[in-house]
Formats: C-alpha cells, structure tokens, sequence
C-alpha cells in the first residue's frame, strides 16, 4: 500500500510531515538539512526518540520479521537512505524529495554546533573508542559501548548496559549493530536516554577510519552497493542479490495492485 500518512507527534515532538509507504515502512520527505535540523531539537529538548535510516534491507526485514517491522514502526522519524526507496517513491507517488545518506546524517548532527552528551553503542572492537577521541572537542563522551557478540544476546548484560545508559543520560545516542539488530536495540532505549537514538549501520567505522567509504563520485550516481561488492564479495554478494529482490518484488507488487485498482474504480459521475 502507498499512502500519505499524517504522525501525530507523541511526546512533543515536533511535527513530521506526510510521508510514503511501501510494503512495512513508512518513510518521511526530509532532506538532510531537515533531518539535521529536527534531531538536533529533540535532542536540545532532551526527547527521547529513534531515528531509522533505511534501505531495502529494511524493507525486506520488516515483511519477514514482526518485531522489526513494529519497532522501525514506532520510530519518530524514519527516512530513506537507499536510492532505490527513493526511486520508488517518485514511481509511485507521494515523492521523497532526496535521500538522507546514514553517514552524511551523522556527520551532520555532530557538527550542527551544540555541545551534546554523546553515547555511541556498537562498530567493530576499538571504533566507538576512536569515534570518541575524534568528537571529544565539540561533545561530552558519556558512554561507550561495543555490545560485542554475546552482550546483545544476553538480557542480562544489556540491562547493565540500559543502568549506564540511565546514568549517563546521553542525549544523542549513535547505535551501530546493522539490521535489523540496532532497530531492535534502539526501541528498547527509549526510557534510559534523555535525546534521539540515531541507527547508524556502519558509520561507526567509516568515521573511525577502519573502513573506507565509497568515492564521492561512487555515491554521487548511487552506486555504493557495488563499491562494497567490491571490498567484500563473498559477504555482500548475496546480501545484495536478496534484498534486491525483495525489493524488485515489493515494487511490482504495489503497481500491480495500483493499476488493479485503477481499473476497478467507477467512472466519476
């Protein structure tokens, strides 16, 4: 179904606008310079909320997997980092104006100007350390977390996690785990965290360094995929091929849908 959907903002946040939706996600018209701008106030305000940045996989987890699909649900805002989400959105109307690139969002945030209390949860073992050197000038580190292998697993080591977290009151929070386990994570942070909760994929190692990102010219056409083909293929190859598919069916499904109900409807009268 592709739908205009009105949010009625909880908590006070401020407003988001009417937004496209196709198979479980719902995704808000923002720019970067909107988004930027929205989770810096929330997170002045001290408003805990997740931002979502998706892409197909998205897609595809919240047709397969009920939890994930409530919890990206949930989330206060929700936009579109994969151009192919995108390219959807113009095919089959309302259009998303741009995509909003998870790392380009994060850069962003973090040099709007106010100094905010920082956690950063997640990323390969020594990245959120070099993330935390890196952005220590212009924020307070109140938390770092690697959640490796295991800690995620086990309740109780997350709940020791969730009491520092409390303690700390972080008020903006970068989780770095990859889908589906960092919208899972995200939506359980609300009650210990006083700011946004910002799922970021791997943005916690491009901005460590541990990992190069894409060539501006790579990102500029939307080809990013194939530039990480290129540095792991036995890994994202068949990532790749999955959630394409996912993706390719859920888009002739919709229009499928869409010119059954055009031929069905009643001629004015």
């Amino acid at each position: 179904m592709v739908t205009y959907a009105e949010d009625s903002p909880p908590n006070g946040l401020s407003t988001v606008t009417a937004g496209f939706r196709l198979g479980g996600l719902l995704l808000q018209p923002r720019r970067l310079e909107d988004a930027t701008a929205w989770i810096v106030e929330q997170a002045l305000a001290e408003i805990a909320c997740v931002v979502v940045t998706s892409h197909i996989s998205h897609l595809m987890y919240a047709a397969q997997d009920a939890a994930f699909r409530d919890a990206v649900e949930r989330s206060e805002l929700n936009i579109a980092d994969g151009w192919p989400l995108v390219a959807a959105s113009r095919l089959l109307r309302p259009a998303l104006p741009a995509r909003v690139i998870g790392i380009d969002l994060v850069e962003a945030v973090l040099a709007a100007g106010p100094r905010l209390r920082l956690a950063i949860l997640g990323g390969p073992p020594g990245s959120a350390e070099a993330v935390a050197e890196r952005e220590r000038h212009r924020h307070d580190i109140v938390a770092i977390e690697a959640l490796p292998t295991g800690v995620w697993e086990a309740d109780e080591e997350l709940q020791s996690t969730f009491v520092r977290l409390a303690a700390a009151r972080p008020n903006l929070v970068l989780v770095g785990l990859g889908v589906p386990k960092q919208e899972l994570l995200a939506d359980r942070l609300r009650p210990y965290v006083a700011g946004p909760v910002l799922c970021c994929g791997a943005t916690i190692p491009v901005l460590a360094g541990a990992v190069r990102r894409a060539p501006a010219p790579v990102r500029r056409f939307g080809i990013e995929w194939a530039y990480r083909i290129g540095q792991s293929p036995v890994r994202m190859a068949p990532r790749y091929v999955r959630t394409g598919s996912w993706f390719f069916w859920t888009l002739a499904r919709e229009m499928t849908l869409r010119l059954g109900r055009s031929r069905t409807r009643l001629p004015e009268q």
